[in-house]
């Protein structure tokens, strides 16, 4: 055997020895450490969690519970705003798993329930199942609370095809969080690395920046710790349109409820009440927000409730001159 037919045989063994340590590397946390065990959706549809949700998927997954009425409902809600800035990308790219960390109490029924309220896609599964089974996944997971009490903002991004795993504040900028899920998958993330190398783009605003460069007290709050549940003009979503609503309120009283919600709820503030009651998805959390916080909200809502009154009065000139140009 000639020396170069050594070397040729030696660079293939070392070749193959590198792409067997990468596969098992992807393995490590993926196909070979996930569960394979049954669940089941809020359709009703039995499923093995490996084999049906995660393999060859690009996943976003959260751990949730139909009964909790602050933290869960608000990433529920912030997680249907990714839903809707990723587009048709879900269920086709991307995927949402929401496991419900209660399944003796969560069935399908209740889990449908649950995401009709917040207006969820075909994408998106929400998943019971036998509680030891859950317990194995969520385990798996790294969801180890003691306590369906002790709440996380995180939520898990998996790529079964390459093994990685990331994790995100579902409380962060949503820009930057649809960024961050596009970005689990490969070819995306070349592609868009090859159009800037080919094309430089000025930098893109992130919601924060646009709250910044807008400067509107209260914007960035609102967006950030009110948008999830409600809007100002624009209809109910899992809480009420908060449209006009110091008119509707007195502005002590908003101010009191938006500071301390659970507090006026447990001493039975009438209105307290009938807001938890008719919104029971979303019982208004304590956001640990302070009366200056609380003013600055307000303040937006006022601003926005004047804009958008104002432009139904007196539409833009450009409006008149497009109606005019028609005749």
């Amino acid at each position: 055997m000639t020396m170069t037919r050594c070397i040729r045989i030696v660079c293939l063994l070392l070749m193959f020895l590198a792409v067997s340590q990468k596969v098992k590397a992807s393995d490590k946390w993926g196909r070979q450490y996930l569960p394979n065990n049954p669940v089941v959706t809020q359709h009703g549809q039995h499923l093995q969690f490996y084999d049906n949700v995660l393999k060859n998927k690009i996943v976003v997954i959260s751990f949730i519970y139909t009964s909790c009425r602050d933290i869960c409902p608000i990433i529920t809600a912030r997680l249907s705003q990714l839903e809707e800035k990723l587009g048709d990308v879900v269920g086709r790219d991307i995927f949402f798993v929401s496991i419900s960390i209660d399944p003796e109490n969560d069935t399908p029924a209740k889990l449908k329930e649950y995401a009709e309220v917040f207006q969820t896609g075909p994408g998106w599964l929400f998943l019971t199942g036998n509680p030891a089974d859950i317990e194995t996944i969520r385990y798996k997971l790294g969801d180890r609370r003691a306590k369906l009490s002790d709440h996380r903002n995180e939520v898990l991004l998996y790529n079964d095809s390459t093994g990685d795993w990331e994790t995100a504040s579902a409380f962060g900028d949503l820009n930057a969080l649809v960024v961050t899920v596009r970005a689990m998958d490969p070819a995306w993330r070349n592609a868009k690395a090859g159009a800037e190398a080919a094309t430089p783009q000025p930098a893109t605003r992130t919601e924060a920046a646009h709250i910044n460069s807008i400067g509107l007290p209260g914007q960035a709050l609102f967006i950030k710790t009110c948008g999830s549940c409600h809007t100002i003009g624009k209809g109910e979503k899992v809480g009420p349109d908060l449209f006009g609503v110091t008119s509707r309120r007195n502005r002590s009283w908003l101010s009191t409820y938006i500071t301390a919600p659970d507090k006026m709820r447990s001493q039975g503030d009438p209105i307290a009440l009938e807001l938890g009651a008719k919104y029971r998805a979303v019982k208004m959390p304590n956001l640990q927000l302070s009366e200056v916080d609380a003013s600055d909200v307000i303040a937006f809502i006022d601003a926005q409730t004047y804009a958008a009154e104002a432009d139904r009065k007196n539409p833009p000139a450009h409006e008149h001159h497009h109606h005019d140009h028609n005749h």
